[in-house]
């Protein structure tokens, strides 16, 4: 009882001495306050109308979100942006048997810069890959750099061994092309040229889109025949692009421009919504997103989910 008495004793003295050192030191102090990591997730999403225009001005309140199923009402910020300078990624296969598609990848890149990009402000690089990936175009603004930078990613190095690693390609270009940093804001995404056939990637699929989440970077891919859907390299792509608000064009169904309006629309005109999930475990699993506007007939472009990995 003595010792327990002299501990609280000693306590209370220093705790009298630390608060009578605090208020010497500033009058004005404010009460010291514990503050705790909270987890937060961060939603970017684009909203259109009927005929595919931008819809802008929303409040937080116009929207509804929906965390595996439970609605989310504790909203932590929302903001709004527009015109955003585009970075866009061409990332292409060299396989064999993606060989034959080159002429078209540099049409879809050349009407892309030619058509939709602003000088100064829009940039753009290329990237090939196969079992190695290699950037063949830093960033550039140039259409006939892009070009030449396609056809340089299109030839396979001759010692290289055959195979394709499509996670880690994208893993790479993510965290060494883009950024995450919101000080520089930009609408990113990856114009894609792929069969989707991967067999030698040392990252797992939930580790590329993780790295497309972080910096905010969606996946976009033309597939020339819709017939195509139903090969498993084809659902990996849908599934690739749908975790990270991308989109896929069946080229029979809407024209190479048509779906490139639709895509430097979706870039320049961005919501973000940072919300915080109550109990959120990061345990690695995925959560499915959902999210739903008031404004009557608008649509929504929007990640279907994200792995909830340790922030790092």
């Amino acid at each position: 009882m003595l010792i327990r008495n002299c501990i609280c004793a000693g306590l209370a003295v220093l705790f009298a001495t630390f608060s009578h050192y605090s208020a010497a030191q500033d009058p004005q102090a404010p009460e010291f306050t514990l503050k705790m990591p909270v987890d937060e997730v961060k939603v970017t999403f684009h909203v259109s109308d009927a005929k595919g225009d931008p819809i802008q001005h929303l409040k937080a309140d116009d929207l509804q979100l929906f965390d595996n199923g439970k609605q989310q009402n504790r909203k932590v910020a929302f903001h709004e942006y527009s015109d955003l300078p585009i970075r866009v990624g061409f990332l292409l296969d060299n396989s064999p048997s993606m060989q034959n598609e080159m002429d078209h990848q540099q049409k879809i890149a050349t009407e892309l810069i030619n058509e939709f990009f602003r000088p100064k402000s829009d940039r753009a690089f290329t990237m090939g890959f196969g079992i190695n990936s290699k950037v063949t175009q830093d960033w550039t603004e140039d259409a006939s750099a892009v070009s030449q930078g396609i056809s340089i990613a299109n030839v396979k190095d001759a010692d290289e061994p055959e195979g394709t690693a499509l996670f880690d390609a994208i893993d790479r270009a993510c965290k060494e092309k883009f950024s995450g940093d919101t000080s520089a804001l930009s609408g990113n995404f990856i114009l894609l040229f792929t069969d989707g056939e991967d067999t030698s990637s040392r990252m797992w699929e939930s580790q590329a889109v993780d790295a497309c989440q972080r910096t905010r970077t969606a996946i976009y891919v033309f597939v020339p025949d819709w017939r195509l859907r139903t090969s498993p390299g084809q659902q990996l792509l849908e599934d690739l692009v749908a975790k990270t608000g991308g989109r896929v064009f069946y080229e029979k169904r809407l024209s190479v421009h048509d779906a490139l309006a639709t895509t430097v629309s979706d870039m320049r005109y961005q919501y973000e919504l940072i919300y915080s999930p109550p109990g959120l475990k990061r345990d690695g699993s995925f959560h499915q997103i959902r999210m739903k506007c008031k404004i009557e007939h608008a649509q929504i472009q929007v990640r279907s989910g994200y792995y909830a990995y340790a922030k790092h």
